[in-house]
């Protein structure tokens, strides 16, 4: 003769199933983050295109905006890879290039005390060549922190997106 044994269910604490089922209200918060978020997707692409033709140097990755900015991997025409992190413009504190809606920085973990590359700098003022033509093209815009104001909210925010 053979044993049969009783399939165990989940049962938490309170005695009751785990619910998989989410409220209509917790699905429409989603859908609505969802949504916010495809929008910002779309705006970044828009602004910078992952294909965008910057001469000399590449674009490696465009990541959608964190913690108030935007991180673009770029790569220096011998192959070096770099972070540029696009920020509200801030007037208090310019960028390693401006336009007209936003600064453009080397995130070289530097606090403005390291010297910038030269290649990397020319880089990021091509970047923001073209960021300018697409502000002046009239698109909608992602919307970021300053400097100063990621600096205060984050301050211990870790910005880098290169391993």
């Amino acid at each position: 003769m053979g044993t049969a044994r009783a399939a165990e269910s989940s049962v938490d604490d309170a005695g009751s199933e785990p619910s998989n089922t989410v409220t209509a209200q917790e699905a429409a918060q989603q859908v609505e983050f969802d949504s916010a978020a495809a929008r910002e997707l779309a705006l970044v692409e828009a602004l910078i295109p992952a294909d965008l033709d910057v001469g000399k140097w590449s674009i490696e990755k465009v990541q959608a905006p964190r913690l108030g900015a935007i991180a673009v991997v770029m790569r220096t025409p011998s192959g070096e890879s770099f972070q540029v992190d696009v920020l509200r413009r801030d007037s208090q504190v310019p960028g390693v290039a401006d336009t007209k809606h936003f600064s453009l920085f080397i995130a070289n973990s530097g606090n403005g005390s390291k010297s910038t590359d030269e290649w990397q700098a020319r880089g990021v003022k091509v970047l923001a060549h073209h960021v300018s033509r697409t502000e002046r093209s009239g698109a909608p815009l992602p919307e970021l922190m300053t400097f100063t104001q990621r600096s205060r909210r984050h301050p211990f925010g870790n910005f880098g997106v290169l391993g």
